[in-house]
């Protein structure tokens, strides 16, 4: 959604609010953390701490929604979404209101970088390291299929990545109930949209989101150091399955797991053998 997303859990701004209220239910509203033309990001505490320095959660209100019902739309799809799925890969809407002028919705402050700061930063990524934070990824994707919605806009800069490697999808504002039109309007990240999302001449298939993320398992692979052939080559092979032109061709974001835990395993073999080989040398 118009690139809300970037830092939108971790990072804060000095600025306050120009028009926005101080306070949304039983939230105390704190610095803007990212404002685009549909929502505004701001940091936020319960309105009864007041005298607390803390700021552990965030605020994502719609605006304008008078003028721009869509906006008001995307608030209520990401609570929605969040309400029927729920993992530890996913992000957990905690409270929110779709109705009145300002439809907001609550959720942790998480610490951690997007992946797409991690890739444009130059840094390689282990193989292993790619693999496992794709399957995280495929992990809170298979539990949003499960609930009956897709999320709609997977991409590196939706994913955030703690200090300790833990991912977590964010950003469900465009977030679909399966097999409902997708409309004429697209809506989306055209890099890492599928070409049936593309064309919007069809209903949201779980499908869709596997094509995005086998672009973005592409995307970390091209980032990564050198790792075992073989394992490359079977990467490779599923990546091709997971972008196949044919949607019904595709592998379930469930199978997308298991081929990847496998994977995971293999990498890891083939990155701690050289070490092992290199202490019986010595």
């Amino acid at each position: 959604m118009d690139d809300i997303t970037t830092d939108q859990f971790v990072t804060s701004s000095s600025k306050s609010s120009p028009r926005g209220p101080k306070l949304l239910g039983i939230w105390r509203l704190g610095s803007v953390v990212h404002r685009t033309e549909s929502a505004e990001i701001t940091l936020a505490q319960p309105a009864d701490a007041s005298q607390n320095p803390r700021w552990d959660y965030v605020i994502k209100r719609g605006l304008d929604v008078e003028q721009s019902p869509s906006h008001r739309q995307f608030i209520a799809q990401a609570a929605a979404a969040s309400q029927v799925a729920k993992h530890p890969n996913l992000v957990c809407v905690l409270d929110g209101s779709v109705s009145g002028s300002h439809p907001f919705v609550v959720m942790p402050r998480i610490e951690g970088r997007t992946l797409q700061q991690h890739l444009s930063d130059g840094n390689n990524l282990a193989l292993p390291v790619a693999l496992w934070l794709t399957r995280q990824t495929a992990q809170a994707i298979t539990t949003l299929h499960a609930g009956g919605w897709i999320h709609g806009d997977i991409k590196p800069a939706n994913i955030l990545v703690s200090g300790q490697g833990h991912a977590t999808v964010i950003d469900l504002g465009f977030a679909r109930r399966i097999h409902t039109p997708l409309g004429r309007v697209f809506r989306g990240t055209p890099e890492y949209a599928s070409p049936e999302m593309l064309e919007s001449e069809t209903a949201a298939l779980p499908s869709m989101d596997v094509f995005s993320l086998g672009r973005m398992l592409w995307q970390s692979m091209a980032h990564c150091n050198d790792s075992s052939s073989l394992v490359v080559e079977t990467a490779s092979e599923l990546v091709a399955s997971m972008i196949d032109l044919d949607p019904d061709a595709r592998p379930t974001a469930a199978s997308v797991v298991d081929r990847l835990l496998k994977l995971e395993i293999d990498a890891l073999g083939s990155h701690i053998e050289p070490v092992h080989r290199a202490r019986r040398a010595a």
